[in-house]
Parts: C-alpha cells; structure tokens; sequence
C-alpha cells in the first residue's frame, strides 16, 4: 500500500544551513536544496532527521508549514529535495500559523488541526496508509499533531537531536468521553461555523456542562473551537459518519410514533436514533428507569427519549416519546416491558 507521510515544517533547515553557509545563504531556496544534497539527513534539519528513519521507496511526502517566509522555504525546499529522489511531494501553507504574532497561535493551530484532518482523510479516501511526522515546528505543533494521531489512529514519530532513536506513537486510540459533544452537539454546530462574540458564547453556555470550557478559547472578545476541542470535535463528527447501518430495529409502536410525530420533533428522533448505532455514545449515555426492563436514551433533560435493548450486536427501539407531549412521563408510569413488543424492522433511515 502506497504511503504518506504528513510532516509538520519548523525552521531548523534554514538555522542549520545558517550555521554551515551562513544567514543570507540560508534563506535562499537554491542554496538550501544544495545543502540538503551536500549534509547528512540526520544533520541537515530535523524533518529530514526523522525522515531518514521513515521514508521508504514510493512515499508520498506532505510539508505542513507556517504562514511566514522562513516556513515557506523550507518547505519547498524540502519538497524539491526529495522530489529529486523519487518522492510525490507537496507544501501546504497554514493559515494563521505564525511564530511572532502572539494573537495568530491559536488560530494557526487549529487551522493546522484542520489541514492536518483533512489530509488524513483525503488520502486515506484514495486508499493510502497515513503517517505523521511530528518532529517540525514548535512544542504546540507536536501536542497537536499527537492529538490527531491519536484520535484518528494515525502513527505519529518524532525524533528530537538529541535522541538517537525515533519515537513512534502507535496508534492507538484514546478513551475520551464522546457523550460531551453528542449531548450539547447543536452548540458545537454553532460555534464551529464562525467566531463568536464571546458574549453571546456565554449566554448559550448558560446551564450547559462546564466542562466544555475546557475546549473553547478566548481571544480579543470573541471565542472560538481551541485546538484540542477542534481535533474532538472532528474526531466526533467522523465517528457519526462511520457509524454501521442495519443495526438499529424499530418495534411497531416506535415506527408509528416516528410517522405521526411533528416534523420538528421528528428531526430530533432521528438524530438521536443515528446516535443509538454508537456503542459507545449509547452505554454513556444511557440510565434504566425503574419501571422498566429497557435503557432509555439520552439521560438527563432531553427533548427527546428512546427505550431500547440490545441483543446480538442489534439495538431494538421500543418506544420513542417527547417531553413536550407528556409522552416520556406516561410511559414511565405504565412502564415499559421489551417482552411487550414485536414487529421490529430496520430503521432505514440510520
């Protein structure tokens, strides 16, 4: 399977060869690309350190880097290097990714966190093996890169100069708690699609959980996705999008609420049923009632519920009810019992 590796670009090149060549030298593309060719890869920068330890024969080469000259031309000069040994290479500049201008960081990062994604997903698409080289850049860069490795299960490697070896990060993914984002998903909807005033960002986090804080960011009176709560909420988004067909039933009763419900409210079920294909969204966020032998999904104050079991790897929907017919309340009077219900058939829409 063809490779790609997915480097993020510091400027260690141009710092090296400025050693070597001198400054003026070091800045010119040219001059670089003779430099790689003449310096041993392990001394020459420390993409090239990392890769040496990597790259094999038909690997495909992406170079992430700054929005700044210095980030430019290492990257391309990077590219043309390894473009002369046989590699498919291409740079791509992040917006917003500056070393000196404090206030484009954080911005920088996360659109480093969407590049990097988007990469990711792009060449896995055109069935291509996905690696991170980490070792470019600054300490944030690396912690990011690691992020997305690690929720997209992606191997990431990192070498610092001095370490002898290679570090490799399998990929193994991180436990997270996904059920955050699935219970307040119309406020990441919200704030993903543009800056907000910070605000109005603190009136829609009226009564919500706090822990969301943890993964905004605040800059000049707006507030925005940070890094981390931009690689969580991707990750998040994939996981809905890869969710497997087929295994969600509805039992008669289910169906004929589905049909007769208001349109409005009929959404709000179907969303909430997609989000019952996830194992994992539905056992941590899932309680039992006592006058009932189902699960109810979601917990806590939901527009919302849905009474479930599982059986050999299937969900099978009892009942769907709405707190704003007063459904939800009068079936847990009555209680709902699974043995009660039969003529279950696949939800088509999930």
């Amino acid at each position: 399977m063809t490779r790609t590796i997915i480097s993020t670009v510091g400027t260690s090149l141009i710092n090296n060869a400025g050693r070597k060549i001198g400054a003026d030298k070091a800045r010119d593309k040219a001059e670089l690309i003779r430099y790689l060719q003449a310096e041993p890869q392990e001394k020459a920068s420390a993409e090239a350190n990392a890769l040496s330890r990597v790259v094999q024969k038909n690997d495909r080469l992406v170079f992430l880097h700054s929005h700044t000259e210095d980030g430019l031309t290492c990257a391309e000069a990077l590219c043309a290097y390894y473009q002369k040994a046989a590699h498919a290479c291409e740079t791509r500049e992040i917006p917003d990714l500056s070393y000196t201008e404090t206030s484009f960081k954080m911005r920088g990062l996360r659109s480093l966190v969407t590049a990097m994604i988007k990469t990711v997903n792009r060449e896995r698409t055109l069935g291509r093996e996905v690696l991170i080289n980490a070792t470019g850049g600054f300490k944030a860069e690396i912690s990011c890169a690691t992020m997305v490795g690690l929720l997209f299960e992606v191997p990431v490697y990192y070498i610092h100069e001095a370490f002898k070896d290679i570090i490799e990060m399998p990929p193994t993914p991180i436990s997270w708690d996904m059920n955050l984002m699935a219970d307040h998903e119309e406020f990441f909807v919200w704030i993903d699609k543009e800056m907000r005033k910070t605000s109005m960002v603190e009136k829609r986090l009226a009564g919500l959980n706090e822990k969301i804080r943890l993964l905004l960011y605040e800059e000049d009176g707006f507030c925005m996705l940070s890094p981390a709560g931009e690689v969580m909420w991707r990750a998040y988004r994939k996981h809905l999008a890869e969710l497997p067909e087929g295994v969600v039933f509805l039992s008669a009763a289910a169906q004929r609420t589905l049909a007769q419900a208001p349109t409005s409210t009929r959404d709000v079920m179907r969303v909430a049923l997609h989000k019952l294909a996830s194992p994992t969204l539905r056992r941590g966020g899932s309680a039992q009632a006592n006058s009932s032998d189902c699960m109810i999904y979601p917990r806590g104050h939901r527009a919302v519920r849905i009474f479930y079991y599982e059986r050999d790897d299937n969900v099978y929907v009892c009942e769907l009810a709405s707190h704003t017919d007063a459904s939800y309340e009068r079936l847990l009077r009555k209680g709902v019992r699974k043995g009660d219900y039969g003529n279950f058939e696949p939800d088509r829409h999930v």
